[in-house]
């Protein structure tokens, strides 16, 4: 997440996010073909799916208390997208993955190199050290380092 990256973007999300009982998923500011975005992924707690009205009554608030700050805390022009992370979201950080452990949510994850002869692995993790994970698949447990992951979703169920 973009923490130390914008620290006075954060400081006037977290009180939108407190006051309306949100949860911040993700912030990135990106720069695409010229345009920049800014990106602020939003959820409930407690494995909630946040509505629709939900986003839209925070990105008001959060419009409103951009275009009141003394100091703008992403210069120069941006697009703002406000969203929901969705059900197949990106597991980055290590509370991420503890979100999804918790959830009991099958994850999927890429890694760098191959392990036991394959890149991408699905199951639910069943252990978190602060170094890595345990995902018991159907087939075994494998023990992965967050350093070896290229890439974790939770992985959709049907």
């Amino acid at each position: 997440m973009a923490q130390a990256k914008n620290q006075a973007l954060l400081d006037i999300l977290e009180p939108i996010i407190a006051d309306q009982g949100l949860l911040l998923w993700d912030l990135n500011i990106k720069q695409v073909g010229g345009q920049k975005t800014v990106e602020v992924l939003v959820d409930l707690p407690e494995h909630q799916n946040i509505s629709m009205a939900q986003i839209t009554e925070f990105t008001q608030a959060v419009n409103e208390a951009l275009d009141s700050a003394e100091v703008d805390p992403v210069p120069g022009e941006y697009m703002l997208d406000i969203a929901s992370p969705g059900m197949d979201r990106s597991l980055a950080l290590p509370w991420h993955f503890a979100w999804a452990k918790d959830g009991d949510l099958a994850v999927t994850l890429a890694l760098f190199a191959a392990k036991d002869g394959q890149k991408k692995w699905t199951g639910e993790i069943t252990d978190l050290r602060d170094t890595g994970l345990t995902l018991q698949t159907d087939q075994e447990k494998l023990e992965v380092n967050f350093d070896e992951i290229a890439k974790a979703i939770v992985a959709v169920q049907f």
